[in-house]
């Protein structure tokens, strides 16, 4: 069967789709993760900073402006889930 997306034209339009919700469940594993991290003991200020790292990497190593921005708003409500915890 024929891919809907590409089939019209719209390739940028299905890889960004296809890099955001990716990068929402990668966000969501984070945030499962974290969780995890910080409930066996490790200091909250060490989980934050390996956040802030992360977000360095990634802003340094995504192409895509649309999905970096989406990629800093995921992981910018980790961190705020993760501060908060």
């Amino acid at each position: 069967m024929a891919d809907p997306v590409r089939a019209s034209g719209n390739d940028d339009d299905g890889d960004a789709a296809f890099a955001e919700g990716a990068i929402t469940l990668w966000s969501n594993l984070l945030a499962l993760m974290g969780t995890d991290v910080l409930e066996v003991g490790t200091p909250h200020q060490e989980v934050l900073d390996m956040l802030r790292m992360l977000h360095e990497t990634n802003e340094e190593t995504i192409r895509s402006p649309r999905a970096r921005a989406n990629a800093r708003r995921n992981l910018m409500s980790v961190y705020q889930v993760l501060g908060d915890a």
